[in-house]
């Protein structure tokens, strides 16, 4: 049984940052010729298909995180971190920092809950001390990415099993549970936790949760 009281989980793009954290890598690494002109123009395709909800969500994104075949896993966790410095430190929103010291004040356990990868995940994690971090994690052989996934993406019905499942091992209940997401793919577990907050929310998410007088930061 852990020694805090409850548990804070929180989403990272669109949520504790204003923005999307896998532009600013996708961006750093064409410019810096890791990524080839073909892959980026393949990235940005994908992306747009991703915001127009046009095809298969979880698919587009398995695709969008081919392009790290091949490269050294080390150099990918290193640029990551370098760019988190650079760019995605100053996009992390006052207002969530808020909460998250609120949360700690009230012996709160703060978990990151994210379909973004490690190594995106990971400098954010470290910056802000949380005490998690729970989010889609990358294949490796012999220190070199694969282009796929260990498990599945942390991504829409996978975050409410990734939540329930943590909340199970650590000896949380979910009932006294918070989660703060931005998009509807995070309905499942918002409607899984017994403390909801839409965050930004999109337009979808944000009638799903007027509807379910869920608390609404930001809108």
């Amino acid at each position: 049984m852990s020694d805090f009281t409850y548990t804070a989980f929180y989403d990272l793009d669109h949520t504790i940052l204003d923005g999307n954290s896998a532009t600013h890598l996708v961006q750093e690494a064409r410019s810096r010729g890791v990524m080839s002109k073909k892959q980026y123009r393949h990235a940005i395709w994908l992306s747009i298909l991703y915001k127009l909800r046009i095809g298969e969500p979880i698919g587009m994104i398995t695709r969008m995180l081919s392009w790290l075949q091949g490269l050294n896993e080390e150099s990918i966790m290193l640029l990551s971190r370098e760019i988190f410095e650079q760019s995605i430190k100053d996009t992390i929103r006052t207002d969530i920092l808020e909460t998250i010291q609120k949360h700690r004040a009230n012996n709160a356990a703060v978990v990151l809950l994210s379909s973004a990868t490690t190594p995106i995940c990971e400098p954010v994690s470290r910056f802000l001390q949380m005490d998690d971090m729970i989010c889609t994690r990358l294949e490796s052989k012999n220190g070199i990415l694969t282009g796929r996934t260990i498990g599945k993406l942390v991504y829409g019905p996978e975050k409410k099993v990734r939540m329930t499942e943590y909340c199970e091992i650590q000896g949380f209940a979910p009932d006294e549970a918070w989660y703060y997401g931005d998009s509807y793919t995070d309905r499942y577990v918002l409607e899984a936790v017994g403390h909801p907050v839409a965050v930004y929310p999109d337009s979808r998410l944000l009638r799903h949760a007027k509807g379910k007088q869920w608390t609404i930061l930001g809108a």
